[in-house]
Order: C-alpha cells, then sequence, then structure tokens
C-alpha cells in the first residue's frame, strides 16, 4: 500500500506498477564554478526531471556508479550534495544526484501540483530515481564496459570495480526512498548507506491516518499553511532551526544561500507531503529485514538519535554502523568523512 495525493486528500491505495519511459535529455548546465558538475535533464511519465552529474575520473569510467538521494525540506534539492560531489575528487566514479518529482525546480525540473498529478508516497519519488537508473545510469555503464556489460553490471564479473551495481546514497528522513529502491533493484544496487536516517522504532512505526490527514491538510491550508511556510522560509528563520537541530556548530552562509534559491509557492508541494508524514505511513521494516545488499547506517558524534539506531544492526542481516564528526546533515558538515566511507565500500 502507498498514499496518493491529490486535491488535498490522503488515501491508503494499491500501488501502481512502475512504468518507465526512454525520454532523457541533456541541459550540459554547470553548477556555478564547479565545471565538472553539470545539470542534466531526462522525462519520467509526465515530469521534466532534473539530476547532477559527475563523470567519471580518468580510469575509473568503467567502475560502478554512485546514486545519491537528497533530503526534502524547505529550500532542498539534490544541491544538498555537492560538498560530497565536490570533495570527491580525481578519483571519483560516476556520480548522480537526481532530484526527487517536486523538487529542483531551480534547476529547471517541473513542479508538481497535487491536483493534477497524483502521487504514491514514498514509491512515486522511488519510481523516478528508477527512470534515471534504468534509463540513464545504467546504459552509460554499460556503454563503457567491454562486451559483454551485462553481465559485469549484474554481480557475474568478478573484479572489486565492476562486480556489481550501484551504491545508493539516501539522506535524513529520505531513508524509505533508499530501502524501497534497493529492495525493489537488488541486480542494479549493489550497496545502501543510510546517513542520518530515522531511529529503527520510527521508520518501524506507522503514522495513523487521521494524523497524516490532518498534518497535510494544515499545511495545504492558503491562510494557516501559507503563513507557516512565509514565515518558515524565512532566512533568519531557516538559520534558526538549521542551528537547532541540523548543524553540529552553525550552518555557514552558502547552506543559507542555497536554500534561497529553491523557494517558491510551487516548491512547496514536496515539502507539504514530506512534513506531513507521508513516508511514514507504513513500516519498512520487511523491507528492511529482507534486503539482501549490506547496509550501513551513518550517525553523527552530536545525533541525539544514534542510540536509536543501534537496533539497525541487531535486526538487519548485514547492517554496520558508522559515526563521524557532525549531527543531521552529515553530507554537507562533514563530505570528506562521507566520502571516505564511501571509499571503505569500494566506491
Amino acid at each position: 500500500e502507498a498514499f496518493i495525493i491529490g486535491s488535498r486528500s490522503v488515501k491508503i491505495c494499491q500501488p501502481l506498477a512502475s512504468q518507465l519511459e526512454d525520454a532523457q535529455g541533456k541541459d550540459n548546465t554547470d553548477i556555478g564554478t564547479n565545471s565538472d558538475i553539470s545539470i542534466e535533464s531526462y522525462q519520467h511519465k509526465d515530469f521534466k526531471l532534473t539530476y547532477l552529474y559527475k563523470k567519471a575520473a580518468p580510469g575509473r569510467e568503467k567502475d560502478r556508479p554512485i546514486i545519491l538521494i537528497h533530503p526534502v525540506g524547505i529550500g532542498l534539492s539534490s544541491w544538498f550534495w555537492e560538498r560530497v560531489i565536490q570533495s570527491y575528487s580525481k578519483d571519483n566514479p560516476p556520480i548522480y544526484a537526481p532530484d526527487l518529482i517536486g523538487c529542483g525546480l531551480d534547476h529547471g525540473a517541473d513542479a508538481w501540483y497535487p491536483n493534477k498529478n497524483g502521487l504514491f508516497f514514498p514509491l512515486s519519488w522511488v519510481e523516478g530515481v528508477e527512470t534515471l537508473m534504468n534509463t540513464i545510469i545504467v546504459p552509460r555503464w554499460q556503454e563503457s564496459q567491454p562486451s559483454p556489460p551485462l553481465s559485469s553490471f549484474f554481480g557475474d564479473n568478478q573484479s572489486n570495480t565492476s562486480r556489481g551495481g550501484c551504491l545508493v546514497i539516501a539522506q535524513g528522513g529520505l531513508a524509505p526512498v533508499g530501502i524501497m529502491l534497493a529492495k525493489r533493484n537488488p541486480l542494479q544496487v549493489e550497496k545502501l548507506m543510510l546517513t542520518s536516517p530515522q531511529t529503527y522504532e520510527d521508520i518501524t512505526t506507522a503514522i495513523p491516518e487521521p494524523e497524516l490527514q490532518k498534518n497535510y491538510n494544515f499545511l495545504c491550508s492558503p491562510i494557516l499553511g501559507g503563513l507557516a511556510f512565509a514565515v518558515l522560509e524565512s532566512r533568519e528563520i531557516i538559520k534558526f532551526f538549521s542551528n537547532l537541530f541540523l548543524f553540529q556548530d552553525i550552518c555557514d552562509e552558502q547552506w543559507l544561500d542555497e536554500t534561497q534559491r529553491e523557494l517558491c509557492v510551487e516548491a512547496r508541494t514536496p515539502v507539504q507531503a514530506f512534513n506531513a508524514g507521508l513516508l511514514q505511513h507504513r513500516s519498512f521494516e520487511w523491507e528492511l529485514k529482507e534486503l539482501p545488499q549490506p547496509v550501513l547506517v551513518v550517525s553523527g558524534e552530536g545525533d541525539k538519535r544514534v542510540l536509536g539506531r543501534q537496533l539497525y544492526q541487531s535486526e538487519l542481516n548485514k547492517c554496520t554502523l558508522a559515526t563521524i564528526e557532525g549531527c543531521n546533515v552529515l553530507p554537507w558538515e562533514t563530505p570528506t568523512g562521507v566520502v571516505d566511507l564511501i571509499k571503505e565500500l569500494g566506491y
């Protein structure tokens, strides 16, 4: 089951089958002065979606790709991963950071209008990334391989650099997207990393439907919801809450500058869905316990939820825990620490 949103309604439905399209495009837009990171686009159903892309460093073109899932919140999109992408330099494999449906408007992605396109959560976000994976990431990887490429991508080749699929890294509350990507795509996804995810209890406990409906209706309210967003989108309030909940020290000006670029009324719809709790409309315990891939759960030293994540290790078949400097936005606070963990996983 999954939730679908449309006309401010929340209900339980049977998930739609994934429908992948082959349309794709390249915008070749550079991110500021970082000429090695480009913004590219592709078509997923009715949406033009965007992603950040960094080509593999010379000598690593044949290596397995990395897919980075950004958090959803006020002003957030794939830019959240820029510091990790930049920090992984000179010896990086191919890196992709997709903008989830409704996000990345500053990159040229389509907005999400609930009254026009109902979405399932988290399934629709998962499907958007699957389209990128199946129409762009895997074909590009295949082109870099000696014939026949499919066997090595799907695990028959025993070399350390090409025996399996992608590494998926999901940040924060988007852990369900990473978990579903791994569970639905065991051949394409070889390893999963969760940075600052929910506690195990939270991710395996469903939020009651009446509470979700109440939350969503409030956030979508033209008066109360609109007023709340108007306040929360101010630079000073973003700074206040970032310092209070996200950063071990204090947030930097670049963080605040980036959040401001994504702010507009159209960018609120995915935040409304996420903040209402729709990604936790059900437990993900079954998927977690059935994952064939090894999972690395990463916490920050200043994160109060570290103890609540220990159950991941005891409940999952193949899970390890790691702690690095930072609090709740480790890829932004400690990008080199995240890159070091990525390299330890063989990427």
